[in-house]
């Protein structure tokens, strides 16, 4: 059975592909509780209607190791580990929020065209 890891480290949140296929692409680093934690990944919220806020929240989950006797047993020391996302961007979506237990990390999105646009309007 998938439960949150313990905490979330670092998360990075961007848009690739083009204006007319963009994808949202987050890559998170967290702590396991224990070592040998397997199938570690972010799941999506979903949501009836667009989030007041624009975030997409996501849950880091993984699967406990099995209980075991002490042959073979995880380890009881926080364990790194990673997960990573890409599907379509929402065009309601502005950035995404990533749960753990102990925390979670808000990171906002923007696309490569992001920066080409503000410097237009600029000139």
């Amino acid at each position: 059975m998938s439960e949150l890891v313990r905490e979330i480290v670092e998360v990075n949140a961007g848009i690739e592909g083009d204006e007319e296929n963009p994808l949202l692409v987050v890559d998170v680093e967290g702590l396991a509780p224990t070592g040998g934690w397997t199938s570690v990944r972010l799941e999506p919220h979903t949501y009836i209607d667009a989030p007041d806020d624009g975030f997409q929240d996501f849950d880091l989950v993984g699967d406990r190791p099995p209980q075991m006797s002490s042959e073979g047993a995880a380890t009881d020391a926080l364990t790194e580990v990673e997960a990573g996302y890409e599907g379509p961007l929402e065009d309601w979506c502005i950035g995404v929020r990533v749960h753990a237990v102990d925390n979670m990390f808000e990171e906002e999105v923007f696309g490569p065209w992001d920066s080409d646009d503000e410097e237009s309007e600029a000139a």
